[in-house]
């Protein structure tokens, strides 16, 4: 018996409800980046600058209403949500606010290493926790009954919605969608542009939540069905995000020249010089972006192993449920398929580490 099957018909998750946070993106998208306001900063009252807003905390508001709602109405769920759920779930709606609402958001109008930190937020940070708490069936069940009828359900399962979000969260669409939603807004002429336009600045932090949201929906897909992304493609596009994150860092570690100018139409904060500023901003595209995506790679393999014994329980193998037979045999290949997956990820691993020392030496090196 499938574990909603508990709950009454009023409480239970929509079934066709996709995996790419749509309830939730729906909802907080349309406020992904209303609320700069570096104009008058000084460095004395830039870290009290909290810029709480209606039209981006109230949207935030209402998410984790209905979050808690649903949590609270699927507690007699024979399997409920877990704790390291939840807590994952706070902790990306967190990052999201801090992001937005934050003094992070006014100082990324006045120093790029703020604006890197703001991204690192809103792109990868938020998303990925909120993908993996796995919430559409706790803010479906936190809906009032008549919205997720009338409203919700026919759009959840209309057959076009449906594909747009598989094609949206296909591997090599994900991974493109992810990847330019940094480099195209880090194009020096965009940039600037983006900081002294208010509407091109939402564009920005707009694209770059969807795309960290779409991207995380396809690396953290966990159905065990032949159209899901291989565990294998996933570390494969994981390690390549790697490889654009130290490229466009160093790039921009490197760099001898001042490239982002509408940082000091006000000034940077700090008495920061712009050269020393836009370098710091280079790192954090390179090691923590890189750090990030180095942790989301060892959730994969730890899901891809797991899914791999759920596989081998039920007579399956990776070739198909004719390839193994059960008994110690079929217990020692999944093992030794396991080590293999392991010491792929912890070569590839030492070599990642390396480049980010080495990227972090460059730095240290850079601002003597």
């Amino acid at each position: 018996m499938r574990p909603d099957a508990l709950l009454p018909a009023k409480t239970r998750p929509i079934r066709r409800l996709p995996n790419g946070m749509i309830l939730a993106a729906a909802v907080l998208l349309p406020a992904a980046a209303l609320a700069h306001g570096g104009a008058g900063l000084s460095a004395a009252s830039a870290w009290s600058a909290w810029s709480l807003t209606p039209e981006i905390s109230g949207p935030i508001l209402v998410i984790l209403t209905l979050y808690v709602r649903g949590a609270v109405r699927r507690r007699s769920v024979s399997q409920p949500v877990s704790a390291v759920r939840h807590t994952l779930f706070a902790g990306g709606m967190l990052a999201l606010f801090l992001s937005l609402q934050s003094p992070i958001d006014p100082m990324g109008e006045r120093l790029f290493l703020a604006h890197q930190i703001q991204h690192l937020l809103l792109r990868m940070v938020g998303p990925m926790l909120v993908v993996l708490s796995r919430p559409q069936g706790v803010l479906t069940a936190g809906l009032p009954e008549a919205l997720r009828r009338s409203i919700i359900a026919p759009i959840m399962a209309n057959g076009a919605v449906s594909g747009l979000h598989r094609r949206m969260t296909g591997p090599v669409t994900a991974f493109l969608l992810f990847v330019l939603s940094l480099y195209v807004w880090q194009v020096p002429s965009v940039h600037n542009s983006a900081l002294l336009n208010p509407l091109i600045h939402w564009a920005m932090h707009l694209t770059m939540l969807a795309a960290g949201l779409l991207f995380f929906a396809m690396i953290f897909d966990r159905r065990d069905v032949p159209t899901a992304p291989p565990h294998f493609l996933r570390i494969a596009l994981l390690f390549a995000t790697i490889v654009s994150s130290i490229l466009l860092g160093a790039i921009t570690v490197f760099k001898t020249t001042v490239l982002y100018t509408a940082y000091d139409i006000e000034g940077r904060l700090f008495g920061i010089s712009p050269l020393t500023d836009e370098t710091a901003g280079g790192f954090i595209l390179w090691v923590p972006a890189s750090m990030m995506a180095i942790v989301a790679i060892v959730i994969v393999v730890y899901d891809w192993n797991l899914a791999e014994k759920k596989r081998l329980r039920r007579g399956h193998g990776m070739a198909g449920p004719a390839a193994v037979t059960a008994g110690p045999d079929q217990a020692g290949r999944g093992q030794s398929a396991a080590s293999e997956r392991l010491g792929l990820l912890l070569g590839l691993g030492a070599l990642t580490m390396f480049g980010l020392i080495i990227g972090t030496g460059v730095f240290v090196v850079s601002l003597d």
